[in-house]
């Protein structure tokens, strides 16, 4: 797959895109970016998709504080096994947020890219103040010679699929139902960095990861993940038990007897276990790790 980190000299031509940011790459976001990869194959056509870096509301509401479903590495590797020929990434900064729609279509789409057919949400909106929608869009694709297909949405039994539904669902613990919005496991990656050590006391070593500020954290408690080949439990949280007070994610990779320190990862996780809890005693909590590396290990993951 190609990556396109998109400047004044970028060029394409004839392109099928699917445009938008993308975030989490759910199942929503699949139904389209397939359909672009569909449309392409039938028609000779490469594929790209085109979001944007950072996510457009860091920019234009920054006190909102938005954290994000995926990290842009764990994006492209999303995009990349829908069938996508290419990724374009471009910078989204206080000027691109100023474009009005025609421009921005004009300056992105039409001079650098030469795109012939456009894949958008039901939703898509572009320019300044968010004010292109997606008739604009089908009216500057006759101008400039391009078509429009806006997907319809998709809906998971009384939900309709959105990023922010997903981190709303993550962030309370409906984690089974986010899972069934995103259409995949739940992605967390860091940088192994030494801890305190408590977990190799308690005869569970746990992996501590260091991870992007501006990734969500789902809501605290104890997570079935795989790392690889390898199942593992995941805790995220404040360690109550010990009264800190920053929160850690730290993985207990089962069977693993590696050094994984300094090393980037990414754990994918399946299933909520259990909330965070505060044991009166370390035993206490001992028992209830084996309970917990039990069930992961009975666990069916994927």
């Amino acid at each position: 797959m190609k990556l396109i980190k998109f400047n004044k000299g970028s060029k394409t031509t004839s392109i099928v895109l699917a445009l938008g940011n993308f975030d989490g790459v759910h199942v929503g976001h699949q139904a389209l970016i397939k359909e672009a990869v569909k449309y392409a194959k039938k028609n000779g056509l490469p594929c790209y998709a085109m979001t944007f870096d950072p996510h457009p509301q860091e920019i234009i509401c920054p006190v909102r504080g938005l954290t994000l479903l995926t990290t842009m590495d764990e994006k492209l590797q999303l995009m990349k096994e829908l069938g996508v020929d290419g990724v374009i990434v471009k910078e989204f900064s206080a000027k691109t947020a100023s474009l009005m729609p025609e421009q921005f279509i004009r300056e992105f789409l039409v001079d650098h890219l030469s795109v012939k057919k456009v894949f958008v949400g039901f939703d898509f909106a572009f320019g300044r103040q968010r004010s292109g929608k997606v008739a604009d869009l089908v009216a500057l694709g006759k101008k400039y010679d391009f078509s429009v297909t806006a997907v319809a949405p998709v809906r998971y039994q009384d939900h309709l699929v959105k990023s922010s539904t997903i981190r709303d669902m993550l962030t309370r613990g409906d984690f089974s139902k986010a899972i069934k919005l995103l259409g995949h496991p739940f992605t967390i990656t860091g940088k192994v960095v030494k801890g305190m050590g408590r977990g190799r006391s308690l005869g569970f070593p746990t992996a501590n990861l260091k991870v992007s500020r501006d990734k969500l954290i789902p809501a605290f408690g104890v997570y079935a993940a795989r790392y690889g080949k390898y199942k593992c439990a995941v805790n995220i949280g404040s360690r109550p038990t010990f009264s800190e007070e920053r929160f850690a994610v730290e993985a207990y990779v089962i069977g693993f007897s590696g050094d994984l320190l300094g090393k980037t990862i990414k754990v994918d996780l399946y299933k909520r276990l259990r909330d965070e809890i505060h044991f009166s005693d370390v035993e206490k909590l001992i028992a209830q790790i084996k309970k917990d590396v039990k069930s992961i290990k009975a666990a069916k993951l994927p």
